[in-house]
């Protein structure tokens, strides 16, 4: 039984392929000649026209002189790629002035173009020595000889490293007469161009299109028996198939058995290779019959035609056609896709022809598969006792060739060819923004890092995702008058009807109907702009996100609740809050474009919701090391159920992965039950046909820990607190409040998660060479023995410094300061800040923290980037929870250039620096500043505040200016800062140094 396995070689690169290149011509022709070739001047138009027409870009310049000597002089003054030189010169014969140029400039080829056979006779019979000349060609009036010539040079000086290194295939064609060569090579080369442009439409991406171009088959003539001995040596693992003539030259002396002789050395060492034999002479049909190739009389009217059915046929440059014992076609095969779908049900009869002929290799080699084609080709299918076996190998085979030609990159989708088993795909040109750069990152690099070496008990991997490029955004854009329509718009909700009522341009809806019917299932369609996941600017949480139960039982439904949603994901950049946050980055509308990505959901369905066993956000770096963490350990912020949890700044536990027991949030019985994660979101499945509502949360449930236990997805992440003893049980046998610790996993190490969690660190830092923060969700298995699964939805970096330190405050007073913290974000000085907003703590109510949020976004509305201010007040800032904290949306803040989280004793929870509006405070390089409530009275200066009139006032904010600014300072290595009172020196400007 066959038993070699399919391995993938590292290969040459684009532009490591067809390096030498003709770009410079110089053509030595009479004046007759010359208007002879030219046609009133044409000649070049002609060659650029034929360049044309088989889609090759970069036609070759043609500079004609019309003698020797001036064609001497001209190679003097500068490089020729390639000199072309007529029979009849003035002042030299071609062989004499071939001679000339290989003598100085011997890496020069040279060819002899005759107008007929008997100029060619008259040019080669008047001299002694022939030599000088690389190769003689015969034009006919057809100006695809040029681009023979061109091609067959090329060939020539490229074929060792991109056959050998690349894996090009080629076809050796031995003969000796100009007349014969000049008439088919053109043919050949047409059919190999014109196959590889068909055949660049279906590739992936556009490197592979450029692959595909410079690694086409090469056509290696050879005139004797030596030359053609010779080529076969060196490729003969890597040919598709051998033409010769029958009579030829060998060892100096026309050989009328040269072509058989060489047909068996051929056929001793590849016995399936296709040959064909061309003779003038008929009665060599019948030894070459015995040969068991092909034979071609080169008398026949029909050679061409016959010879390109043998290319088209034998050769791999047509469909791969299976058919029945009668001839009658049963499926013609186009792509590797069809022909592992057509080999599952073919019979084994046409499985045997074309395996016996080199088909499938050779069919697989045009199409770029070289690993594939060389794994196939010594496989016989009389090794194998049962042909059904032989079948098997070949599916095998395509199937793993299938899984790996998408290893590390983002393809263009195709109706005819898309595979969905294929990881990532692209629809549309242009960019596809930072998240979904992002994803194409992980998806490349985790296979290569490959966890599961280490970690058989989970199985890390990326979703499958589709990436909507940005020419899309575009022409959606262009179609419906949208940007300057939707920039002028007076609120979000007039920005989403205009989007809603719009309509996407060309066949994007077919593609996205193809590629929808082959994916059912829940799926994200999220943002992926050209700003997002950038190091200094994340915009994280910025843009829409939706959630698609993608369960209808119709198609179109499903498309149409898709395209609802890719149109509001373009309609969030155009919201209030997007332009804030464009304008606090120094961007403007028009510098951004949105490309979406649609991302399937990684989860599990419980009756009528679906949802991850738990999911978060993993940082490398932890800003608020607490107890015995330290910064560099980085930190994971997670929690049952959706993401929605983390980002939006809820209760989740935090723990670092060096400490996985130890969890600074569950200090005490009372902080237990109070930061603990009391409900989750999942997404509802029972909804399949409604309509997509505007608000993104639409389709989500906020559900209690009672249903996830009714689930049972709280079996291995909950424990029990007892109030009896104060202490945890990690089972949910006993009664009491069940509280989200993962103590199962990290405690007790059913799974080695927190070790996982360590190394994906050192993986996503070590890819993108600095400090990283990703997003995950977890399966956990029901069976001991199938691995959970840890998705990786996102990354992108975090930043980490901003503003060098360059105030010296060593003089200040005690009192002059106003914030003093050992939790903070950001790094450096500010002395910008010459206003301060303060949500008045004495005033404060929690259940008015909405009204509070709304009357602090029109505050920032008087304010610029140019005029910022210092912003205080109680509670979590950011969340979306109104009970712990004030909800702000980011255009609410927008001109705030520092933050002060003033902790109350009865409203405290832990910074939530896993959440969107952590990450783009931290990008924005706005300093935060946490303190505690233990450490209010002692940190904050509130006398001072008592002490100030406010300049503006309303019912629970107070505005202050004042005419120095404030000094704030944080050191970002160990997270502690301080802010200095405006006036605590005589100028602020003195101070700097």
């Amino acid at each position: 039984m066959f038993k070699s396995v399919l391995t993938m070689k590292q290969r040459p690169g684009f532009r490591d392929m067809m390096q030498h290149r003709v770009h410079e011509i110089l053509l030595i022709s009479s004046l007759y000649d010359a208007f002879k070739l030219e046609e009133d001047g044409r000649l070049g138009e002609m060659i650029f026209t034929e360049y044309q027409d088989m889609n090759l870009s970069s036609a070759p310049r043609i500079t004609r002189v019309s003698t020797a000597d001036h064609a001497l002089r001209k190679l003097r003054a500068r490089h020729y790629d390639l000199v072309i030189t007529m029979t009849r010169i003035s002042d030299m014969d071609p062989f004499k002035l071939g001679r000339k140029i290989k003598k100085k400039y011997s890496s020069v080829p040279v060819i002899m173009l005759a107008s007929n056979r008997r100029e060619f006779d008259w040019a080669t019979q008047r001299v002694e020595n022939t030599e000088g000349i690389d190769k003689a060609f015969i034009w006919f009036g057809d100006s695809s000889i040029f681009t023979a010539i061109v091609k067959y040079i090329e060939d020539s000086m490229n074929a060792p490293r991109d056959i050998l290194k690349g894996g090009a295939r080629a076809i050796i064609v031995v003969e000796d007469s100009p007349i014969f060569y000049s008439i088919f090579l053109p043919m050949f080369y047409s059919i190999i161009i014109n196959t590889t442009q068909k055949l660049m439409k279906n590739e992936y991406t556009d490197e592979l299109r450029l692959i595909r171009m410079r690694s086409r088959p090469k056509i290696l003539l050879a005139s004797t028996f030596e030359e053609a001995t010779e080529l076969y040596r060196r490729y003969k693992n890597n040919l598709l198939a051998v033409i010769s003539d029958v009579r030829y030259p060998k060892g100096g002396i026309l050989d009328p058995e040269a072509g058989a002789k060489f047909v068996k050395i051929v056929q001793k060492t590849n016995p399936t290779l296709p040959i064909i034999v061309q003779s003038m002479e008929n009665n060599n049909k019948s030894a070459t019959v015995k040969l068991g190739v092909y034979f071609l009389d080169k008398n026949s009217p029909y050679l061409l035609q016959s010879l390109q059915n043998f290319a088209m046929r034998h050769c791999g440059f047509g469909d791969l056609n299976f058919t029945t014992k009668k001839g009658k076609t049963i499926v013609k095969v186009r792509h590797l896709n069809a022909l592992a779908a057509a080999l599952s049900s073919v019979p084994m009869q046409s499985i045997q022809y074309h395996s016996r002929r080199d088909h499938f290799s050779n069919w697989l080699a045009v199409r770029g598969h070289y690993d594939l084609a060389d794994y196939l080709k010594p496989i016989n299918f009389e090794d194998f006792e049962d042909p059904e076996d032989f079948r098997k190998i070949l599916i095998e085979a395509i199937s793993t060739q299938i899984a790996h030609q998408q290893f590390d990159k983002i393809g263009y989708f195709n109706i005819d060819t898309y595979n969905p088993a294929i990881k990532a795909v692209r629809i549309g040109g242009g960019s596809i923004g930072g998240k979904a750069r992002g994803l194409a990152f992980l998806a490349a690099h985790i296979r290569r890092f490959d966890f599961s070496r280490e970690y058989s008990e989970i199985k890390v991997n990326v979703p499958h995702f589709a990436v909507i490029a940005t020419d899309i955004y575009d022409r959606f854009l262009n179609v419906n008058n949208l940007r300057s329509n939707a920039l002028e718009a007076e609120s979000n909700a007039e920005v989403d009807d205009l989007f809603r009522k719009a309509v996407f341009p060309g066949n994007f809806t077919d593609q996205l109907h193809a590629y929808l019917g082959n994916h059912s299932g829940p799926i994200a369609v999220r943002s992926s702009s050209l700003l997002e996941d950038s190091l200094f600017q994340p915009f994280a949480g910025i843009y829409s996100t939706y959630m698609l139960p993608n369960c209808a039982p119709a198609l179109d439904t499903r498309l149409f609740h898709l395209l609802e949603a890719i149109k509001l994901v373009y309609a969030s950049g155009f919201h209030k809050e997007a332009i804030a946050y464009l304008k606090s980055t120094g961007n403007r509308p028009e510098d951004e474009k949105m490309a979406v990505v649609i991302q399937h959901l990684s989860g599990k369905r419980y009756s009528e919701y679906y949802y991850p066993s738990f999911s978060g956000v993993i940082q490398t770096l932890n800003y608020y090391p607490q107890g015995s963490m330290l910064r560099d350990e980085g930190i994971v912020t997670m929690a049952l159920g959706l993401g929605q949890t983390v980002v939006n700044g809820e209760k989740a536990l935090k723990f670092s992965p060096s400490k996985p027991d130890v969890f600074p949030q569950f200090f005490s019985k009372d902080s237990i039950l109070k930061n603990s994660q009391s409900h989750f979101y999942a997404l509802r499945m029972t909804e399949c046909d409604t309509p997509l509502e505007q608000d993104e949360s639409a389709n989500l449930s906020q559900l209690d820990l009672k249903t996830a236990e009714e689930h049972g997805s709280l079996d291995q992440i909950a424990s029990v607190y007892s109030f009896q003893d104060g202490r945890f049980r990690d089972s949910l046998f006993e009664d009491g409040p069940r509280i989200i610790t993962f103590a199962n996993i990290l405690k007790w190490k059913s799974l080695p998660l927190a070790e996982l969690f360590k190394d994906i660190m050192e993986f996503g830092k070590l890819g993108m060479g600095c400090e990283v923060e990703m997003e995950f969700a977890v399966n956990l298995s029901d069976k001991r023995e199938e691995p959970a699964e840890l998705s990786i939805l996102q990354i992108r970096p975090m930043v980490t410094f901003e503003r060098p330190h360059v105030v010296d405050v060593q003089l200040a007073k005690k009192g002059d300061e106003l914030f003093h913290s050992n939790i903070c974000l950001g790094n450096g000085d500010n002395v910008d800040i010459h206003d301060l907003i303060y949500i008045d703590i004495d005033k404060f109510d929690i259940m008015k923290s909405r009204q509070i949020a709304r009357e602090l976004k029109e505050m920032n509305q008087k304010f610029s980037s140019d005029n910022p201010y210092l912003l205080v007040g109680p509670g979590r800032w950011g969340t979306a929870d109104p009970l712990l904290g004030i909800p702000v949306a980011w255009n609410f803040i927008s001109n705030a250039r520092s933050i002060v989280e003033v902790g109350l004793p009865d409203l405290y929870v832990d910074p939530s620096f896993g959440s969107h509006f952590f990450q783009n405070i931290t990008s924005l390089g706005i300093s935060y500043f946490t303190i505690p409530p233990r450490l209010l009275k002692e940190n904050m200066n509130i006398e001072w505040f008592e002490s100030q009139t406010p300049t503006t006032e309303t019912k629970f904010l107070k505005h202050f200016h004042f005419e120095n600014p404030f000094i704030i300072q944080v050191n970002g290595l160990k997270g502690n800062g301080h802010i200095w009172r405006p006036n605590c020196y005589q100028s602020a400007d003195d101070n700097i140094q």
